[in-house]
């Protein structure tokens, strides 16, 4: 095929980077689906005592990569969990895995990489914040916050202690003798696992916003904490005291970690900067420059025998794990790539032989679907946010315009994330490239700037939001169709097009849309009755679907908007919600929040049934594709990774 062939020559050039992912695609599959691509978004970082491993916390569950030579093995159960807490036993046999909206504890052989033992949580509305063992007991902290120590022999629970709820951080020292909480208003409450009525309560007055990051020293005498403030707070957690305050810039801290002869600590933020500081006199020793964006997740490796002794590990939403020289701030490797986060755009190539997806930050990832491989990896729309994101049904060109000096932070337990622009926001204007060459296509959008874009599903149009108008452009010709006024939108994040280019959607999460018919674009817009979370039209150009206050609306294009819609009671929620129709309309797919999971759902469209729940994303949703064959339907997530379900099945039952 030319697609492919021409991917795999220019792997050889610099416009794509190597892929280097690992077979992951068969771990851990929800039932329905066929192949996971990608390995999640990193949420924490942690070595084995000997440095040997390195384990990894991500959306969807854990990776453990052999240091000696990077080789990964995915730890993942059936149902893909979002891993924020791990802990290794002392002699790094036994792995503790657990985190938000799952109410289990997975333990894991280290020695052999499989499932040892499940330990579930008392209320099913639980989910664990951190972890620690001490000797042969597993302590966890809950979101409830509830201090349970558990028998690892037998599952059974030893000692259950109600404590603070915790708001976003929670640590244990190495030694797990201290658990360290933040809570609501800011409090670090600090507990000895050994005393059950020994309490230590630590608060700054002038501290504000959540502590995101706490760290306590392996000799559990001082405490770090740092969070949306830009602040690094030192504490003295015997004598109850805070020993220093440090301004760090004016973006928000994301990770702390201490190393092991506590000497010095790291402090990584949404600036990409990693910052090393001295433990005893808290001076900045060095920055720490080479992520593409926001650092998620700091540790360091024990001093030892291992490869990477005594080394800095660093995660990160560009997608890698690197590793740094402490002493000298210098880069030893980028230890592992494809640990994307946010999966905004995915196409299918044409013979359904590759499938292309966009993330956050603008690259594109090309895989392969026979083997479920990364071939390679498009750098050119990189950003520290891609505004939006396109590509044609083909595959074959990728739309994208970004933002600069703009940052992200996700939320360490939970669903949600912050941004923020610095007083140096850079505009990265649209511009659209061949990804079979690496050429740019240029055409009248050069140097237009969007809030939201579509391509049509015919590959002929190009539509875009920006500055309160509405253009667009012929894509072969390169011709200028439209650009008409739009005054009273607000900023809109979703676009769609009806497959005959008629109508144009342009709406807010739960506001009222703007549906403006293409062939009148003088005409004002059509306004629905109800505020809308997402919508929709049918491949056969018959139908419109809104979803609105947990309901499906389906409307009859041939008499909208003077219609009565059908309704749906569909009973789906959340900040992000996304619909799809089948490709013979038969079938509408919705995603969102349901019963605290995310759930895609289908529903017959004649009889307004739902007809078939499937789950397998952790985060919501972004965007949907089916294959041309109509034998796979795609789902890119917030998690990182793109699912393939299998929908010749899935149709069948």
């Amino acid at each position: 095929m030319k697609y492919i062939l021409t991917i795999n020559i220019i792997l050889l050039t610099s416009v794509f980077s190597s892929g280097f992912a690992d077979d992951n695609a068969q771990s851990g599959l929800p039932d329905g689906a066929i192949a996971r691509l990608g390995k999640g978004g990193i949420n924490i970082l942690r070595f084995s005592p000997d440095g040997s491993k390195l384990l990894v916390g991500t959306d969807v569950g854990v990776w453990s990569y052999d240091v000696s030579d990077g080789n990964a093995t995915a730890l993942f159960t059936n149902k893909p969990v979002q891993v924020n807490a791990l802990a290794l036993s002392h002699d790094g046999k036994l792995l503790a895995s657990g985190g938000y909206g799952d109410p289990t504890i997975q333990l894991w052989n280290m020695e052999s990489n499989t499932k040892h033992k499940t330990l579930h949580l008392k209320s099913k509305f639980s989910s664990v914040h951190a972890l620690g063992f001490l000797g042969n007991t597993l302590i966890s902290y809950d979101n409830r916050g509830r201090i349970t120590y558990w028998n690892i022999d037998n599952g059974d629970i030893i000692l259950d202690l109600e404590k603070v709820d915790p708001k976003e951080a929670t640590a244990f020292s190495s030694t797990t003798k201290y658990i360290a909480v933040a809570d609501a208003i800011n409090k670090i409450h600090i507990y000895d696992t050994a005393k059950s009525d020994k309490h230590i309560v630590l608060q700054d007055d002038e501290s504000k916003g959540d502590i995101i990051a706490l760290a306590i020293t392996a000799n559990n005498k001082k405490l770090v904490s740092a969070g949306e403030d830009e602040f690094i707070r030192i504490w003295d957690i015997e004598q109850r005291n805070l020993i220093a305050s440090i301004f760090v810039n004016e973006f928000e801290i994301t990770s702390v970690a201490i190393s092991d002869d506590d000497r010095i600590f790291a402090s990584g933020d949404a600036n990409k900067e990693i910052n090393l500081w001295n433990v005893d006199n808290p001076e900045k020793l060095r920055t720490i420059l080479g992520h593409k964006n926001t650092v998620t997740a700091l540790t360091f490796s024990p001093d030892g025998e291992s490869k990477y002794s005594g080394c800095l590990a660093s995660g990160s939403l560009d997608g890698t794990i690197r590793f740094w020289n402490p002493d000298t701030g210098e880069e030893i490797t980028t230890f592992a790539t494809g640990h994307s986060k946010w999966i905004k755009s995915i196409a299918f190539s044409d013979n359904g032989s590759a499938l292309v997806s966009a993330n956050m930050t603008g690259n594109v990832n090309v895989w392969s679907l026979n083997g479920y491989q990364e071939l390679a990896t498009f750098t050119k729309g990189e950003a520290d946010y891609a505004l939006a994101v396109g590509f044609t049904s083909d595959a074959k060109l990728f739309v994208g315009c970004g933002l600069n000096e703009y940052t992200f932070t996700f939320k360490p337990h939970g669903l949600g994330y912050a941004s923020k622009s610095s007083k140096n926001l850079e505009i990265v204007p649209l511009r659209m490239w061949d990804i079979t060459t690496g050429e740019e296509v240029l055409g009248p959008w050069n140097e237009e700037s969007c809030n939201v874009l579509t391509i049509s599903s015919d590959n002929n149009l190009l539509v875009i939001y920006e500055s309160e108008r509405v253009l667009g452009w012929d894509i072969d010709s390169a011709e200028e169709l439209f650009d008409f006024p739009a005054p009273d939108l607000w900023f809109n994040e979703n676009i769609v097009l009806s497959p005959d280019n008629r109508y144009l959607g342009i709406y807010e999460s739960s506001e009222l849309p703007s549906i403006f018919n293409l062939e009148k674009p003088d005409d004002p817009p059509i306004r629905t009755k109800s505020r809308i979370d997402s919508m929709m039209f049918s491949p056969d150009g018959k139908r419109l679907a809104l979803l609105s206050g947990g309901n499906i609306l389906i409307h009859d294009l041939e008499v909208f908007p003077e219609d009565e819609p059908e309704e749906i009671h569909a009973e789906i929620y959340g900040h992000a919600v996304r619909m799809i129709f089948s490709p013979d309309s038969k079938i509408l797919i919705a995603t969102g929040l349901h019963e605290s999971a995310i759930k895609i759902k289908l529903f017959d469209v004649e009889s307004g049934q739902e007809i078939r729940t499937l789950v397998g994303h952790t985060e919501f949703i972004e965007t949907f594709a089916f294959s041309h064959d109509a034998k796979i339907l795609a789902s890119g997530s917030f998690d990182g990774t793109v699912l393939l379900w299998d929908w010749e099945k899935i149709n069948e039952r």
